[in-house]
């Protein structure tokens, strides 16, 4: 059984992995003519840009999202409800950034390209696995 100290610990470690994975690149695109669109978790960067790349690039906020779990979490540290709200929401959000990157991933090698996870990804998976056992744990705790 976990302590309260720990599952408080086990939070705010997940609360830190995923405020670094929001400044991390999440994934990368790679097109010829050396083309590579870097994804943050706010927007894209487009390196070597061609003249005649679309205007409006598409730029997903997936940060939003996970910044709202993140405060849940947070709160969790002294309402139980919200750790647990806030880890099932971003595990829920990681669910949906993991279809979106599997797509952008199978996109990317459809168009002759390459593909790369950015260690945001990585942080953020383990941040929600973090913080879901965390949130868990303060659950389980004896009222």
């Amino acid at each position: 059984m976990i302590g309260r100290p720990t599952a408080v610990a086990l939070i705010a470690a997940g609360v830190v992995l995923t405020a670094t994975a929001l400044i991390l690149p999440w994934y990368s695109t790679a097109y010829a003519p050396n083309v590579e669109v870097i994804v943050r978790a706010w927007g894209t960067e487009v390196v070597n840009k061609p003249g005649d790349w679309p205007a409006g690039e598409l730029s997903p906020w997936y940060g939003l999202p996970i910044a709202a779990t993140a405060a849940l979490l947070v709160a969790g540290i002294w309402v139980s409800r919200a750790a647990l709200a806030g880890a099932a929401a971003q595990l829920g959000a990681v669910g949906i950034t993991t279809a979106l990157t599997i797509s952008e991933r199978g996109h990317a090698v459809e168009q002759q390209g390459d593909f790369a996870i950015g260690f945001g990804l990585v942080f953020l998976a383990a941040g929600t696995l973090v913080a879901l056992t965390g949130a868990v744990a303060v659950q389980r705790e004896p009222k």
